[in-house]
């Protein structure tokens, strides 16, 4: 068996261990000579205090610190140790004589019941009061010596006017036929250091709720003026309530155990002072003070507190030493030890107990209160409030995230809905427009003007008129071209047009973009080449205002416009022989305000790329060419984009419209701001779960 504990030592001494304990015991003191030397020196300390020792207790006491492999014997011990009985006494030579058993017999006006429990102190009965008709707990001390009674009786009265929950209570304190006696609260349950030793093992804050509770009780009694002096767990009950109660209040300062002498204490060397249980339990609790003989105040318990909950949270001692004398070095010097690794007990709570078991008593809390506030402050409150904060800014932004998915969502679907009509309106367009390009040319040809220029052809080039014949002729036809009002035919479905007349030769006769140019060669433009050979008697095109043949031409004037034109051709035809070409051009622009029914970015793409409209050319080229919707991304905003062909009478497509409309959403704040919003969701949800655990690891840890 491992070495005997204090509880063990008062036990064997007071007869309460049954014959295996008491056995098993003895068979230890038989090999260990460090629990021999503890048990003489405690026996000749409790004799000491009592009277002088017999021959036959020096004996005994020699016997037990010298001879290794000697057991004490019943009879020896029956010289050393207190009675249990209340009612035996001792005679003048030490023998210990039983006049009567005690249960079920009166004591004073007390019914002992049944014993519950005894120490190197006295005997604990279940008793009842026939006066109150209650049970409780009747304490029989066992030193008859009178100061020492005093002064426990003193105490127990003042306990008595304590009435705390988390303090066992006093009712009654006196001495009856001789024997001092307490009567207290009657407390089932177990003591605080069997209840924090369960398996399995408590939590730090069950733990240090439990302390708190029996931290109340001791700054109670300190209102009162009263000091405990010897606060550890096994002076702290908890009932079957799970209520902690404090019992021995300046009791067990008169303890054989507790009131080893320093100089006899020293003499026990190489005792494990490290563990829980250890021989001298109760000095591994004190504070400097209690070592030096200094000034003993509620600060002593304060340090005997901290100490006793510093051991049940790291499971050791916060002192390491092997001897009475290395311990009270160490203590009195402050060298607590190094937090044990792998510890879940946080640095706050840590630097709490810290200051706790200061060495000096002035850097310690002011009180009991004190301590206990800063005990209860909830540590992982700042945790738990960046967990939440974290938490909700992490459920904003996925929120946000939803919304903006939400939105996309019916916004895509606006969007396909609008492409649909805006795709019919640009077939309607398309059509409408070739329809009033026919209605224009067909005006034209019945104008007495243009009937004029087709009949027209150079003489000279058959022998019948000079040069000069032919270019007075051919300016008198560019004159009546001149005169002649062509506004009608070139408002087409309320879309202004410009138009331009070419001969057969392919000059240009008359350009209602820049009425003074004429006779410019137009026959290198591929469009009018082909209307004039009447390969293609009527076409549509789409041709760039800047084309080298226009400008060299001067069609739209000296500076002409910038952009695109739809552009209609039609052969004009004279006796069966090509007459010359009409032209008719829209701009591209006006093309788009034609087909434009909503907010939908249109831009009018030529099959070299070239585009005018809204839609930016990066945009209109990424456009999906089989007429898919497609999703596109340009400086980081996310677009949808469609693109439809213009088809001219042939159904042949000559350009292209493109649909482009943004997706908005709850997010369209700058540029990847969805990702933004989504990696700062992870990042704050990261942080909620890290910070929520570390709470979770300073409230539900188990120590």
């Amino acid at each position: 068996m491992d070495c005997l504990d204090a509880n063990a030592v008062q036990d064997l001494m007071s007869g309460a261990l049954d014959s295996a304990e008491r056995g098993n015991v003895l068979g230890h003191l038989d090999i260990c000579e460090d629990c021999r030397q503890l048990v003489n020196v405690t026996a000749r300390d409790t004799l000491r205090g009592h009277r002088a020792p017999s021959a036959n207790e020096i004996a005994l006491t020699e016997t037990v610190a010298s001879t290794p492999g000697r057991a004490m014997t019943d009879d020896a011990l029956s010289e050393t140790l207190a009675p249990d009985d209340p009612s035996a006494v001792r005679t003048g030579t030490g023998r210990v004589i039983t006049a009567r058993p005690v249960s079920g017999r009166l004591f004073g006006r007390y019914e002992l019941l049944e014993k519950l429990g005894a120490g190197a102190m006295g005997v604990v009965w279940i008793a009842e009061d026939p006066e109150l008709k209650r049970k409780l707990a009747v304490k029989l001390l066992r030193r008859p010596d009178a100061s020492q009674t005093d002064r426990l009786l003193r105490e127990a009265q003042s306990m008595a006017r304590v009435n705390h929950p988390n303090v066992v209570g006093v009712y009654d304190v006196g001495v009856t036929d001789g024997a001092p006696y307490i009567a207290m609260e009657l407390v089932r349950g177990e003591s605080l250091r069997a209840w924090q030793n369960r398996t399995p093992r408590h939590t730090i804050p069950e733990v240090v709720a439990q302390y708190i509770a029996a931290g109340r009780g001791l700054a109670a009694a300190h209102a009162r003026g009263i000091i405990h002096r010897d606060f550890k767990p096994d002076n702290v009950l908890v009932g079957e309530d799970g209520r902690a109660r404090v019992t021995d209040f300046g009791l067990a300062a008169a303890r054989a155990v507790d009131n080893v002498t320093a100089s006899a204490a020293r003499e026990i060397s190489d005792v494990n002072l490290t563990t829980s249980g250890s021989v001298l339990g109760t000095p591994a609790y004190m504070a400097p003070e209690q070592f030096t003989g200094g000034n003993v105040d509620s600060r002593t318990d304060q340090f005997n507190f901290c100490v006793a909950l510093y051991e049940a949270l790291y499971g050791e001692r916060p002192f390491e030493a092997k001897s009475f004398a290395q311990l009270a070095d160490e203590v009195c010097a402050g060298k607590i030890r190094p937090a044990p690794a792998g510890t879940r007990v946080s640095r706050e709570l840590r630097a709490i107990l810290l200051r706790g078991m200061s060495a000096e008593p002035g850097d310690r809390f002011p009180s009991m209160d004190h301590l206990l506030a800063q005990l209860g402050r909830d540590r992982a409150r700042p945790w738990r409030r960046v967990a939440i904060a974290s938490a909700a800014i992490a459920a904003a932004l996925v929120l946000g995230l939803i919304s903006d998915l939400v939105v996309r969502g019916r916004v895509e679907s606006q969007i396909r809905q609008s492409f649909a009509a805006t795709g019919k309106q640009i077939e309607r367009a398309g059509l409408l427009q070739a329809h009033e390009f026919k209605a224009a040319s067909n005006l034209v040809r019945e104008n007495d003007a243009l009937r004029t220029m087709t009949a027209h052809h150079d003489q000279a080039d058959f022998g019948l008129a000079t040069p000069e014949q032919d270019a007075a002729d051919l300016e008198q036809v560019r004159d009546t071209l001149f005169a002649t009002d062509w506004r009608a035919m070139r408002e087409l479905e309320d879309q202004p047009s410009e138009l331009a007349i070419v001969d057969y030769k392919g000059r240009l006769m008359y350009t209602s973009a820049a009425p003074t140019e004429w006779k410019t060669q137009l026959d290198a433009m591929p469009a009018v080449k082909r209307a004039l050979d009447g390969e293609r008697p009527e076409m549509l095109a789409i041709v760039a205002y800047d084309d080298p043949a226009f400008a060299a031409a001067h069609l739209f004037g000296a500076h002409p416009p910038q952009g695109l034109a739809v552009m209609f051709a039609r052969s004009l035809v004279h006796g069966g022989e090509r007459g010359g070409a009409f032209l008719q051009f829209i701009d591209g622009k006006d093309v788009l305000a034609g087909i434009r029914l909503d907010e939908t970015e249109l831009g009018l793409v030529a099959p070299d790329g070239r585009a005018v409209g809204d839609v930016p050319a990066e945009l209109a080229a990424a456009a999906p060419p089989n007429g898919d919707v497609g999703d596109v991304t340009i400086a980081g905003k996310a677009y949808q984009v469609q693109a439809r062909p213009l088809v001219d009478f042939d159904g042949k497509p000559y350009a292209t419209v493109v649909m482009a409309r943004g997706m908005g959403g709850v997010l369209a704040l700058f540029p990847h701001a969805r990702a933004v919003f989504a990696c700062a969701a992870l990042a704050a949800l990261a942080l909620a779960l890290a910070t929520a655990l570390r709470a979770r690891q300073i409230t539900g840890t188990r120590v």
